[in-house]
């Protein structure tokens, strides 16, 4: 049986896992400590808002415009921007490796490594579970089926003389 995997495929899908993963729980806490600068400033009470309208309901147009500058004022904080650029690039490099290597192998390698990086992040940054042993099950579970990917493919591969989809037009 011979694998038809390459050195760039393989390093691509582990770069493309580790961008991901390891920018998500960067994400998650740039976000999380947003949200928690702005939450004492949304306890207004009602006679200071001037948005109230007379029937008691907050104006559409205000509450569009406050959740805009709410996403924007976001952009403000390196610790958002940051690894939303860098998951961004990854993206960027997915979408190269789709275009390149096999589909069905690409998206499932791409994500369970994208999963196993965002785990080790995590738990770097001091992260704790609720549950450990359930999240190592579902690694296991992860890991599991990407080897089924990989030996189906492999054997699928090792049936078809072309790899392309071009090479069989």
């Amino acid at each position: 049986m011979t694998s038809f995997l390459g050195w760039h495929e393989t390093m691509s899908f582990v770069l493309v896992g580790a961008v991901w993963g390891c920018t998500n729980p960067f994400l998650r806490k740039g976000s999380a400590d947003d949200e928690q600068e702005q939450q004492p400033n949304n306890t207004k009470k009602n006679g200071d808002n001037e948005d109230i309208n007379q029937n008691g309901g907050q104006n559409a147009e205000s509450s569009e415009r406050k959740s805009i500058l709410n996403s924007l004022s976001r952009l403000r904080r390196v610790g958002v921007w940051l690894p939303y650029l860098l998951n961004q690039g990854g993206s960027l490099l997915y979408y190269r490796l789709l275009a390149e290597s096999d589909l069905t192998l690409s998206v499932p390698i791409s994500n369970a490594l994208a999963l196993l990086f965002s785990a080790l992040t995590s738990f770097f940054l001091g992260e704790r579970l609720d549950k450990p042993y359930r999240a190592a099950l579902g690694a296991a579970f992860v890991l599991v089926g990407v080897g089924i990917c990989l030996l189906s493919s492999e054997r699928l591969g090792a049936d078809k003389p072309n790899k392309g989809m071009s090479e069989e037009l």
